[in-house]
């Protein structure tokens, strides 16, 4: 409850020193960064990514969607777009048909044996 005299930064209609405006998971001071908040809480981007974004089948690295980040979603699993290949032969299947087996996504030649 000190007085902000210079630096100050207003979160949700809120003043704030910058050295307190900080991450809530990592304490990263957030002034002059991008960041994003849940449940009226601040977050980091990096934080948020690793507690709140939904997670890569292939890479298992969060998903943020931010910054025009392209994924592909098929039955309740996502995947980057760069991710999103056969799991024998590694051919990328962004845009093309595919098969399952199990947890894997085959391209159709891999797959004909199935």
């Amino acid at each position: 409850k000190q007085a902000i005299t210079t630096g100050g930064v207003t979160y949700r209609e809120q003043p704030w020193h910058k050295e307190c405006f900080v991450c809530t998971a990592c304490k990263k001071q957030l002034s002059g960064q991008r960041f994003t908040s849940r449940d009226e809480f601040a977050y980091c981007l990096s934080c948020f990514c690793n507690l709140y974004a939904k997670k890569c089948a292939g890479c298992t690295n969060p998903i943020s969607g931010l910054g025009g980040t392209k994924y592909i979603s098929f039955e309740e699993r996502q995947w980057h777009n760069d991710c999103f290949n056969c799991k024998k032969c590694s051919l990328s299947l962004v845009g093309r048909g595919f098969l399952t087996e199990r947890d894997d996504i085959l391209c159709p030649e891999c797959g004909k044996d199935i």
